[in-house]
């Protein structure tokens, strides 16, 4: 089943969902720090996969895969400026330093946890109506005795 994210809504299902994972794409922050921040950030595991630990109305918690820290995504007024295509979420950085960055996420649901797709709904089966006007249906009530009023 293809995961399409449309507004925060969208997103907050998603990550209410079991086995619910994002994981950094890009953060144009970090790219345009020197080679050695952006080694420290690769060895804290911040671009490792992360895994939805707890929710609440304003705020997820992330376990980061592989390493023994948590990860806040907070969520307010701001969330206006976030982008939503298909499986992908671009939150901007408001840094006050440089041009405007972001930082773009995947969302996805953990290998085995992928919830399964929905069944079309059954339609119920109508009985054919008479072929033609003239045609009426056979009664089913018998001419005298029970069910019939006198």
């Amino acid at each position: 089943m293809a995961l399409v994210l449309r507004s925060l809504s969208d997103f907050k299902r998603f990550l209410a969902k079991p086995g619910a994972t994002i994981q950094i794409v890009r953060n144009t922050f970090i790219e345009r720090q020197p080679a050695s921040f952006q080694e420290a950030y690769r060895q804290k595991g911040m671009y490792e996969p992360r895994t939805v630990q707890a929710i609440s109305k304003k705020a997820a918690v992330f376990a980061i895969k592989g390493h023994p820290t948590t990860v806040w995504l907070y969520w307010d007024k701001g969330t206006r400026n976030w982008r939503y295509s298909g499986d992908t979420l671009a939150v901007p950085l408001n840094t006050g330093v440089g041009p405007p960055d972001e930082i773009i996420y995947r969302c996805s649901f953990a290998p085995g946890s992928e919830p399964k797709a929905r069944a079309p709904a059954r339609t119920k089966t109508v009985d054919p109506a008479p072929a033609s006007p003239g045609d009426k249906p056979t009664p089913t009530m018998p001419e005298r005795g029970q069910g019939r009023l006198f």
